[in-house]
């Protein structure tokens, strides 16, 4: 196997980081891809997890750049919501960076 470069290095190592998930945000980030725009009570109701765990998988796929959070104010006027949506360009680059380094 050659070498890489710096570049296809460090892709390597951001994608590998991305993937070190557990099952439980595998199946947020999905939850997350088939809604649309998300909150974490629709992620906590489909996958039957605690709200704290629910916020740190959304915290840590945000920071992974898969999803992108959208702040609004509550339908109900009552405060503000939090919207997740799914990055699906960030998914695909991760996903094709996966496979040029597994084929």
């Amino acid at each position: 196997m050659s070498a890489l470069s710096a570049a296809d290095a460090a892709r390597l190592d951001e994608a590998c980081a991305t993937i070190a998930a557990t099952p439980a945000r595998l199946r947020t980030l999905r939850v997350v891809m088939d809604g649309g725009d998300v909150t974490a009570k629709d992620v906590m109701e489909a996958l039957d997890l605690t709200r704290s765990a629910v916020g740190y998988h959304l915290a840590a796929l945000t920071e992974a750049g898969m999803i992108h959070e959208r702040r609004a104010t509550h339908p109900r006027g009552r405060g503000p919501i939090i919207y997740w949506s799914a990055d699906r360009e960030a998914i695909h680059d991760l996903r094709d960076s996966l496979n040029k380094h597994l084929t």
